[in-house]
């Protein structure tokens, strides 16, 4: 064990709650409790878990005609300690601790559904071009106050209209929440999770914090969703709530999940600075790439019922096919400042969507934009809303139709994982298509 989870073991009493869990299609964690006694083991050896633990849809059924279900006696694989090794969950309950794992089959050979492993595969392949990614997450999300009966106690409130200003990047919001984000800097730090600045965001308990960038895809994937996770904990403790919903309230801002990415060479160079303000031919190359695989990659930006009520005009949420210079309305935006930190932001994935497969779409396009020189088209200036362009999808079932349509998610991605994903996302719209909502009984029962 790492001396941090050592120090943890010792303090943590006679019955620590021990989950061992890997993260889903969804970003969720699924795995299984384990005793104090069966850590160093696990650490060292693993533990048995279901293949198709990753195969799940948003609530945790089993999907269709899963390859990894009935037609394989839903089998074991073997699920190792990730780097991370044990973390400490910090929330009410002090003696619990969470192992992140990523799942191998029988014979040792990665999972081809498991989200980790999927961003590792596309990862490997820049080492063919001597590039090394270099990426940070941007997450937005809702701190909300909570109710006796453990809603959040904006949530009506909100969903009419907001009775706050928004009070973008208001001082006094965070002062407001200064104990909140003490503890949560303290636990970040504590595990080496970088986050850096927080600022408050275009809606009422809407917040954003920024991780540092690190050139290692995998480790900054590893950080966005254990910062998921420990600021919910931290919120339980504060009696607060977190939500990551890409739209939780209709009438105010949606959250975002922008991801920063350069390049580096073997020297250490960025490849992406040319020492001018528009950036070297390679930039071009990886924005033209995105851009041309924006389509069948939006499924992975947007992967839930939800996400396409953030995707709409006017919200600092992009809709169309664009990138420009210092231009938030554009999908793909190219920050100023200093040359040498040249780099480019993906703005389109919501706070909803899973890090290791944004990152893993992300830099499938690069890779192909980059390999085959591809030139974008001329970058947009102003409002990006206003212009005659291509769109993103913007349906879910569009979005769906897209992905399985797509070339790039063929190559890049095991074919396996191209199947079971789309039909986790076609399970879930006939989850949601199937049921009558209240709206729907209140417009229609009596009057038609």
């Amino acid at each position: 064990m790492s001396k941090k989870a050592i120090e943890w073991a010792k303090d943590a009493g006679s019955n620590p709650l021990i989950l061992v869990a890997t993260c889903d299609l969804n970003g969720i964690w699924r795995g299984k409790r384990i005793p104090v006694t069966q850590v160093e083991k696990v650490l060292r050896e693993g533990v048995r878990i279901p293949m198709s633990a990753s195969c799940v849809d948003v609530w945790g059924t089993d999907l269709k005609d899963s390859p990894f279900l009935f037609k394989t006696g839903d089998s074991d694989g073997n699920g190792l300690s990730t780097e991370v090794g044990l973390l400490p969950d910090y929330s009410k309950e002090k003696n619990s601790s969470l192992i992140p794992i990523w799942l191998f089959d029988n014979q040792g050979l990665p999972s081809p559904i498991d989200p980790r492993h999927v961003l590792n595969r596309v990862c490997q392949s820049f080492t063919s071009l001597n590039l090394k990614p270099v990426v940070a997450f941007e997450m937005e999300f809702y701190l909300l106050g909570v109710q006796e009966d453990g809603r959040p106690n904006d949530f009506l409130a909100y969903s009419d209209k907001s009775l706050e200003p928004t009070n973008v990047l208001s001082i006094t919001d965070l002062d407001s929440n200064k104990e909140f984000f003490d503890d949560l800097y303290r636990l970040c730090a504590d595990f080496d999770i970088p986050m850096e600045a927080v600022s408050s965001e275009n809606a009422p308990g809407q917040f954003e914090v920024n991780l540092r960038h690190v050139d290692n895809p995998l480790k900054a994937a590893d950080h966005a969703v254990i910062f998921k996770r420990f600021i919910k904990l931290i919120a339980k403790r504060h009696d607060k709530k977190v939500t990551f919903m890409a739209k939780p309230f209709p009438k105010i801002s949606g959250s975002g999940m922008h991801v920063h990415l350069s390049l580096l060479d073997e020297k250490g160079n960025n490849v992406f600075n040319n020492n001018t303000d528009f950036g070297s031919e390679i930039l071009k190359n990886a924005v033209a790439g995105i851009l041309e695989h924006m389509i069948g990659s939006t499924l992975i930006f947007a992967p839930n019922f939800n996400s396409y009520k953030r995707l709409m005009p006017g919200t600092h949420a992009p809709i169309n096919i664009c990138w420009g210079y210092e231009n938030r309305t554009a999908a793909v935006r190219i920050p100023g400042g200093h040359n040498s930190a040249k780099r480019i932001e993906h703005r389109v994935a919501g706070a909803d969507a899973n890090p290791y497969l944004v990152l893993s779409s992300i830099l499938a396009s690069v890779l192909d934009g980059i390999k085959h020189k591809k030139r974008p088209f001329d970058p947009v200036y102003g409002d990006t809303y206003i212009g005659k362009l291509k769109q993103i999808p913007q349906s879910w079932d569009q979005a769906i139709q897209s992905f399985g349509d797509s070339k790039m998610n063929r190559n890049f991605y095991p074919e396996v994982f191209c199947e079971v994903f789309q039909n986790c996302k076609r399970q879930e719209l006939e989850t949601f298509n199937s049921r009558v909502e209240e709206y729907e009984l209140a417009t229609y029962f009596n009057s038609i």
